[in-house]
């Protein structure tokens, strides 16, 4: 298959409602941009059929760059139809997501604007993406007390408060927050214990809540990080608990964390996931790795 990369021609997936409507409302800016840098640019909403991921699954070809525009989740989507498809062009993302983790952690200005200037003019590079059983995501795999949490916000108070929303959520669940019996196999040890949260990511914040520190985190490095949340034992290990989720960096006593390329998780009983903030399906077992250098981004 003869690859077009001259063609200056960019396919434009678009999620209509994220960010409140704004990717709806500011499309014509977009494409205004993106053309004022020389390219053509073929516009196609998402759809809960997959109809567009499935445009860009067996049509990649005719173009020389994709463009994402939502949440992390229509990303998400993308990457897993990039992949099936086996997508040798780069891929650029506009963020209008409540949170837009991954954006951050990729460096992708909040600016609609500046974010289409990066994808005209930035030079790509190769990162890493995870596998989750059967399926791929682009920087979070988790499951537990946040992802929970992830799914009980509202997105109208998501909209009002962004990151604070899943904090706000996540303090109140805690009283009602169950231990769960894991069985973590990484690539040099096992880990067993109760915890309330575990996942397993490539991003500077994770689970709309914790922050890894600055110069931690390489897209590229053939690791993703494992944390784990304990589940506290008695008054003294709940406040504490309690002050490392509002401090939100993850390195305080209540987390384990390690730099893992493979980790099998075993639960006591079948647990909901999110796969970057989309639902992941409920299992008791799952086989996560790094697969290196899989995705050619902007």
């Amino acid at each position: 298959m003869r690859l077009q990369t001259n063609n200056k021609q960019i396919l434009l997936l678009l999620n209509p409602v994220a960010g409140k409507g704004k990717g709806k409302e500011r499309l014509f800016e977009i494409i205004d941009r993106l053309y004022s840098h020389g390219y053509q640019v073929t516009a196609i909403p998402t759809d809960i059929d997959g109809k567009a991921n499935l445009i860009l699954q067996n049509e990649w070809h005719n173009y020389s760059k994709l463009v994402c525009v939502g949440g992390d989740g229509t990303l998400s989507g993308a990457v897993n139809a990039y992949i099936a498809g086996n997508c040798e062009i780069p891929m650029g993302y506009i963020p209008l997501g409540s949170t837009n983790d991954f954006a951050a952690t990729l460096g992708i200005s909040k600016k609609l604007l500046d974010a289409c200037d990066r994808i005209a003019e930035s030079e790509p590079k190769f990162i890493d993406v995870g596998k989750f059983n059967d399926r791929y995501f682009s920087y979070i795999a988790c499951t537990g007390l946040l992802t929970e949490v992830s799914y009980m916000t509202s997105q109208q108070l998501k909209n009002m408060l962004g990151h604070n929303a899943y904090l706000l959520k996540g303090v109140f669940a805690l009283k009602n927050a169950k231990k769960i019996r894991y069985t973590v196999k990484t690539d040099s040890e096992t880990i067993e214990g109760d915890y309330l949260f575990a996942s397993v990511s490539n991003t500077e914040k994770a689970g709309g809540v914790f922050k890894f520190p600055k110069g931690e985190i390489q897209l590229d490095d053939g690791y993703f990080e494992l944390t784990l949340l304990k589940a506290p034992n008695g008054i003294y290990e709940m406040t504490t608990l309690i002050n490392d989720l509002i401090n939100g960096k993850v390195k305080g006593s209540s987390f384990v964390k390690r730099k893992v390329r493979h980790a099998t998780i075993e639960i006591n009983q079948p647990r909901g996931w999110s796969l970057d903030g989309e639902n992941g399906g409920m299992t008791q077992s799952a086989n996560i790795s790094v697969v290196e250098n899989k995705l050619l981004f902007l």
